[in-house]
């Protein structure tokens, strides 16, 4: 990609970034009360923006957590009772439809360490399935919480038995098989822990899963809410973890499709795409702030590793 067309994507990025403050992120987490869904956000995010509760709960509220990073406002969903077989289905399918429109991205939280998927877990697939439409799957990400209750042994072979349960009980309810079986699925441990070495903290297998979390996540999200995922998220997701060769790949993949689907054919960047994809901008930009932060992140030239 020469310098031009380099120069031209920057100042488009520049432009989508500063438009981005009039917009909002909004993230959708479903699963069961005291299974870790707002430790799941705060582990994404970096931040405790979702109140931490071990106790059940009945109610058939849809209480949204609003925050702000980066200039880049965001708001989370939760629906406490969904999968707790409580509340009218009905009412919850109304009050999901009347609140949320359409997700940029949809956590689907579950216990690893769990042995069945119940009928009220089906029953929350179905009445999400109802209240946005199965495209909703298509940003959405299988979520394993308390991936430390396992021992090294047992975890990848309960990792893949639960992936599969999953994936299984989503293509019943929405009755499309494709959408259900590409959900990715990804397991984390939800704590403060450190290992000696100072990393972030590990699954079973000894590997980081902050990264690769990140990763799904923006993989997944829609391609309208890619480029404010990270503008929100990109310093602070940086910092604590590190993404290697093949994430920031896919990261970076999904990162320049987004940019080129909002300049539109009109710009000319058709032929442009190869390189973009291919080749990292490696013109000298020194700009600061946000934009050249995620140049800095993911579209510079890759670590060798």
């Amino acid at each position: 990609m020469d310098d031009q067309k380099a120069a031209q994507f920057i100042e488009f990025l520049e432009r989508k970034v500063q438009a981005l403050r009039g917009q909002r992120l909004v993230f959708f987490v479903i699963g069961r009360a005291g299974w870790g869904k707002s430790s799941t956000v705060n582990s994404l995010v970096g931040q405790d923006v979702c109140e931490v509760s071990d106790h059940e709960t009945t109610t058939t509220d849809i209480t949204g957590f609003n925050f702000e990073m980066n200039g880049v406002k965001a708001i989370i969903f939760d629906t406490p009772g969904l999968c707790d077989g409580s509340g009218n289905d009905r009412i919850y399918i109304e009050k999901i439809r009347s609140e949320i429109k359409e997700p940029d991205s949809m956590l689907y939280v579950n216990r690893l360490d769990e042995t069945r998927i119940t009928d009220n877990d089906k029953r929350g697939i179905k009445i999400i399935s109802e209240a946005l439409g199965i495209e909703s799957w298509k940003h959405a990400v299988i979520v394993f919480t308390f991936a430390d209750k396992l021992s090294a042994s047992e975890y990848q072979k309960k990792l893949t038995k639960r992936t599969q349960s999953v994936r299984q009980a989503i293509a019943e309810c929405i009755k499309d098989t494709d959408i259900a079986y590409q959900i990715p699925a990804v397991a984390i441990v939800n704590k403060n822990d450190t290992t000696p070495d100072g990393k972030s903290d590990r699954t079973p297998d000894g590997k980081e899963w902050l990264g690769e979390f990140f990763t799904v996540v923006a993989e997944r999200v829609s391609m309208k809410g890619m480029i404010a995922l990270l503008s929100f998220l990109t310093p602070s997701i940086t910092k604590r973890t590190r993404f290697n060769k093949a994430q920031k790949a896919i990261i970076r993949r999904k990162f320049v499709e987004a940019v080129l689907q909002s300049m539109g054919t009109a710009a000319g960047f058709g032929a442009a795409v190869a390189g973009l994809l291919n080749a990292p901008i490696i013109i000298g930009f020194s700009g600061a702030g946000i934009v050249g932060t995620l140049i800095g992140a993911w579209l510079s030239r890759y670590d060798d590793e």
